[in-house]
Order: C-alpha cells, then structure tokens, then sequence
C-alpha cells in the first residue's frame, strides 16, 4: 500500500509544481463577496484534492501521530493559499491562525451572512432586473448568477429518510422553482420579445430555462436580421437617390441650400448655379456650322 504522501490519490499528496504563492482564485475577498469567493475557494481546494482539510473531514493530528508532518505540510500550503486569496486587512486578521480549518469557519463566522437581509436584497434584485440595453445573453447570465447564490441560501432540501419516499414531492419542488425562473426571465424581457414570451407561457408543460433562452436566442438574431437588412436597404436608397442624372425638370430650386442663392441663375440642365442653360458648357448642342 502506497503511503499517504505518495498516493496520488491521497489528499495528501503535494504535487511538486504546487507553490504556496499560487492564487487559486480571480478575486480576492474583501468582505462583500464571500459567497462567490468561498465558491470559488472551495472549487480551486477540491481540484487539488484539498477540500478535506477545511470541511473538517481531516482535523490536526497529534504531534506524535505519524501523519502530522503529511498532514502540517498540507495545512501550511493550504493556509498560504487562502492569505493569498484575501485582501490585507483581512489577511492581518487571521495571519497568526495554524490551522486552515479554524481560518476557513474564522471567515465564514465573519461574512457568511446567511440571514434574511441577504435574501431579501436578492430576491429584489431579481425582480427588478430587467433587459434594457442587455443582450439576451447578458440579461441570461445576470438573472443566472443571482439565482445561483439565492439558491445557495436556500438550496431544495434532500430526503434523510431511513425508508427513501417514493412520493417524488422533491422533484416537484425543483419543477416549481424552475418555472418561476423561467417566468422572472420572461417578464423582464423587452417589449419587443412580447409576443414571443406569450406564446412560451401558454406552453404545457413550460419549458425549462435553457429552453426558453435558446428560444430567445433565436428571437434575437431574426430582429437583428431584420434591423441589418433595414439598413442596408436605406444604404442602397441612399446612393441610389446620389446616383440620379441632373435633374432637367426646372424645379433646381430643392437643391439650394438653406435658402441662400434665391436671385442666383440656376441652370436647369446641370442643376449648377451662376448660370443657365443658354451658357452652360454641358447644355450646349453643337450648331450645322460646327459639324
């Protein structure tokens, strides 16, 4: 049997490229946004195969167990890793902590937040959001990444049963919450979409979100065809409008600009100002007696 240390499969065992500077996250954590930040923080530790030694699955070890130098070299890596994820001040506050696990419930104790203010400001962000100048991608991925974190408050719960229930009351719990996301989606929409987001809510059963966005989708690129074609149909109107011959009707006198010139002779062969069509060099007809 492999020891621990060497095990790639063990938790722990420290690949040789890991450094204890590395940041395993984007965003450092600043106090407002430990939810996406502990996400992220989590997901980073358990692709390492980490994740163990914050959720209290690993705890220390005494000193004489031959595992705790395995287990205090994971520990310190671990605990470098997470000042490196966190803004200084905050930093300060738990540099002097030996354990990763105590740093780790120290910042979820601090900022979890996971009250009913939270909840309450979240559910009235959804609501209010709407498209506005969004893509339908945006608006999509702003209304996913609130819902995300709302159901992190308030996740479905699973069944503990001793005898697991047959009743399948869970999956329809999941299928009214994923109906109302599909109606906050929709009701935020554009006018634009208006016929579209009636057809879908008459829809028996109504799709589910990704369907409904895929069908938005879709939408989306028909109107910008159109708007495209529209303008590119002005375009043509346009320089086809330029392109017309000089105007020989005698009504020139659309062209003046702002009214200036209303005395001036205007040739009405060339539709030029300064002269007429007795003197303009491209009006004259050559006579018998220069041919």
């Amino acid at each position: 049997m492999a020891k621990p240390g060497i095990d790639p499969e063990s938790p722990y065992y420290m690949h040789a490229n890991e450094s204890p500077g590395a940041i395993l996250v984007s965003v450092k954590l600043n106090g407002e946004n430990y939810h996406p930040w502990s996400r992220s923080m989590y997901m980073a530790l358990k692709s390492k195969n980490k994740e163990q030694f914050i959720d209290g699955t690993i705890i220390k070890p005494p000193k004489a167990d031959p595992m705790f130098k395995a287990w205090d070299r994971c520990n310190t890596m671990i605990l470098s890793w997470l000042t490196h994820s966190l803004e200084p001040e905050i930093t300060e506050s738990v540099l002097w902590i030996d354990n990763a696990l105590d740093v780790w419930k120290d910042l979820q104790d601090r900022y979890y937040q996971g009250d009913m203010f939270r909840i309450s400001d979240l559910q009235e962000t959804i609501y209010m959001l709407k498209q506005g100048d969004l893509t339908i991608t945006a608006y999509y991925t702003q209304l996913k990444t609130l819902w995300q974190e709302l159901d992190n408050f308030r996740p479905i719960p699973t069944c503990k049963c001793a005898v697991a229930c047959n009743c399948d009351l869970l999956s329809i719990v999941r299928s009214y919450r994923e109906n109302d996301y599909v109606i906050r989606f929709l009701k935020g929409l554009n006018e634009q979409y208006s016929s579209v987001r009636s057809n879908i809510m008459l829809m028996e059963p109504l799709p589910n979100i990704t369907k409904v966005f895929s069908l938005l989708i879709q939408q989306e690129r028909q109107f910008n065809s159109v708007i495209d074609d529209s303008k590119a149909l002005a375009v043509i109107d346009q320089q086809g409008f330029r392109g017309r011959p000089p105007n020989r009707g005698g009504r020139a006198g659309r062209f003046i600009r702002g009214g200036r010139g209303h005395n001036s002779k205007v040739c009405t062969y060339c539709n030029k100002l300064g002269h007429t069509i007795e003197t303009c060099y491209w009006g004259i007809r050559p006579t018998n007696s220069h041919r």
